[in-house]
């Protein structure tokens, strides 16, 4: 989960009245691929420069340890760019079902999708709050249910106080679900044992639900992202709920709501998401046997719903739109270009894993924002296949989380892109070109960018200590170079600053 090597570079460059700063490239790996790992954030410390004589003080190294997931996408401005959380609707939990105690899908006349929107988010968070005051050891869901009633004024926030408890308290039993010994998973049992898999927490919820006085059901079917399938059955691997709230039915998975699975360990890790979740949004990742509990006005059919990409909670958060692939399964040549709508103040990067999930060099995926659409490019090194991850996140977070996931089968091999830094992506900027990350030696190469505010951008030649200027149209800069040095940086100035921010780097 967490990197086994981290490098970064910060180096400072002075040029008369000018004060160049460019921050951070940083590339982490990986030992193993998940879903998703946990949040992780990095420290730095910053360290001044000596001078070296002229006006260009010496390059310095700093030396950068901490965690971090897949990779960081380095930083350049006031604020460094977050380490990458995968936080994916498909949690990789395993999930096994048992006939022998898990009651079946029950089929409910006309059920009727209930306003999801309707519920006060403060509210969840101190029904939340209050569940993680309730201590109980017991092994009866009487007893609990009477623990938590008092606690409630109406059906939803019995219904959500319920979900908070189990998935605050009950842990997944990895060994149970790896070894497939799977025998009693009555609620009682879960309680006593304190641990169980989905078809436990699903029992559970639905005791504590009715003893509660709520109408609730069982709902069994496939989940993208469950690994472990017990029974001739190969369209069930999971289980979870419905609940009736005020007339109206509302989905919910206490599994995937009580944590993620890392290295093959449960960490516990509480997710609202899952509580009363948008039937638009779980139908990405579950598909019930009956298509009644879908929820939808139009139910999807099976190859449609195999057909979809991994699509998080993230992805309708931040009203990302699919404009150019719809579909999960794309065949590309040596590149590929993938184009989204977002809504406003979100911020998009991407990361291309090969076919053992291992996460390859960032050089190897371009995203560009202009206002509300994206466009992210990806080169592959060689044909096969592999999988597109797409994060984001808005400019008050610190994390990027997944959005999307697309399998994609490479029939060539493309050429990797220059490497970013924050400041690209905070500023909106658009790279026309070159594209490619190699430019020819003691050959002209024209650059033209498009860099929103800026005053001013420049190439930096570390070797002759010069800062290049590019012509500006607007915010368009251009200009033709003979390359006689390597790794090209191009970074810019911004009113209020005399600071040069990095943008990109070639080699």
């Amino acid at each position: 989960m967490f990197p086994s090597s981290l490098s970064a570079l910060r180096f400072f460059l002075g040029f008369v009245n000018f004060n160049f700063s460019a921050l951070i490239n940083a590339h982490y790996t990986v030992s193993s691929y998940r879903p998703q790992p946990r949040s992780t954030r990095r420290r730095m410390t910053k360290k001044s420069p000596k001078a070296n004589g002229g006006f260009f003080p010496a390059l310095m190294l700093v030396g950068l340890i901490g965690a971090g997931i897949w990779y960081f996408s380095p930083s350049g401005g006031s604020k460094n760019l977050p380490p990458v959380n995968l936080g994916a609707i498909a949690d990789n939990l395993p999930q096994g079902i048992n006939p022998k105690t898990l009651v079946v899908t029950q089929r409910v006349d006309n059920p009727i999708a209930g306003n999801t929107k309707s519920f006060s988010v403060d509210g969840g968070e101190r029904l939340d709050n209050l569940a993680r005051t309730i201590n109980y050891q017991g092994t009866s869901v009487k007893e609990l249910a009477d623990l938590i009633r008092p606690l409630a004024s109406n059906d939803w926030e019995e219904a959500r106080l319920a979900y908070s408890w189990i998935t605050q308290n009950i842990a997944y039993d990895v060994p149970m679900a790896e070894t497939r010994n799977i025998d009693d998973l009555r609620p009682e049992t879960v309680l006593a044992r304190g641990e169980t898999i989905c078809s436990g927490y699903s029992n559970l919820y639905q005791a504590l639900a009715k003893e509660l006085g709520l109408d609730v059901v069982i709902i069994e079917g496939f989940a993208k992202g469950g690994d472990v399938i017990v029974g001739d059955d190969p369209d069930v691997n999971h289980a979870w709920n419905g609940v009736k709230i005020d007339g109206q039915w509302y989905l919910l998975d206490t599994t995937w709501g009580a944590g993620i699975v890392s290295d093959g360990k449960f960490e516990a890790k509480f997710n609202p998401t899952y509580f009363a979740t948008a039937p638009e949004q779980l139908i990405v990742s579950h598909f019930p046997r009956e298509s009644q509990w879908q929820l939808l006005p139009q139910p999807y059919d099976r190859q449609t719903f195999d057909q979809l990409p991994a699509l998080t909670p993230r992805f309708f958060r931040d009203q990302i739109a699919l404009v150019s692939h719809p579909k999960n399964d794309i065949v590309a040549g040596g590149d590929l270009e993938v184009i989204l709508r977002t809504g406003n103040d979100v911020q998009v990067v991407a990361q291309l894993m090969d076919n053992n999930g291992q996460p390859l060099d960032k050089q190897y995926t371009l995203s560009q924002s202009q206002q509300s659409q994206v466009t992210v490019n990806a080169a592959f090194p060689q044909p096969g296949e592999y999988q597109l991850l797409i994060l984001s996140k808005n400019s008050q977070e610190d994390t990027y989380y997944q959005a999307i996931a697309y399998d994609v089968k490479a029939q060539g091999a493309g050429q990797a892109f220059p490497s970013t830094y924050g400041t690209f992506s905070e500023k909106q900027v658009r790279l026309i070109s070159p594209l490619g990350r190699n430019l020819p030696q003691n050959q002209a190469s024209y650059f033209q960018l498009q860099v929103p505010g800026a005053e001013k951008v420049v190439l930096v030649d570390e070797q002759r200590q010069e800062l290049i200027p590019l012509d500006r149209t607007g915010d368009v800069f251009t200009g033709s170079e003979i390359i006689r040095f390597d790794n090209v940086t191009v970074a810019a100035q911004f009113p209020g600053s005399n600071q040069f921010w990095s943008l990109l780097e070639y080699e």
